[in-house]
């Protein structure tokens, strides 16, 4: 099966951070905090602890969100190495975005 996934982003109480909510297409779901963005918007680099629903860490990213037009194109890196994108926009509940493993 394609890796591919689906995530919503919302803003935290905490400026620069977002709370994560997300699924995969192999059937493991869970949530992830990110930090050090900016205190506006969704754009910004982030760094991102993602945790299946039973609070085991799956992987720790750094996130990089690029606002394009009325869309945010996503990167996620492991080691400085490019290891999954994704495309979103905002929606009243935050930023979803589709995105697929490299």
């Amino acid at each position: 099966m394609i890796n591919v996934g689906f995530v919503l982003y919302k803003k935290s109480e905490e400026p620069g951070t977002l709370n994560a909510k997300w699924c995969h297409s192999d059937g493991v779901h869970g949530t992830g905090i990110a930090t050090g963005g900016s205190a506006e918007g969704f754009e910004g680099k982030y760094l991102i602890r993602y945790s299946d629903d039973k609070g085991n860490i799956q992987a720790d990213r750094e996130l990089k969100i690029h606002k394009d037009g009325s869309c945010y194109k996503l990167q996620w890196l492991n080691n400085g190495k490019v290891t999954g994108e994704g495309i979103g926009m905002e929606t009243a509940e935050g930023l979803s975005v589709g995105y697929c493993d490299l």
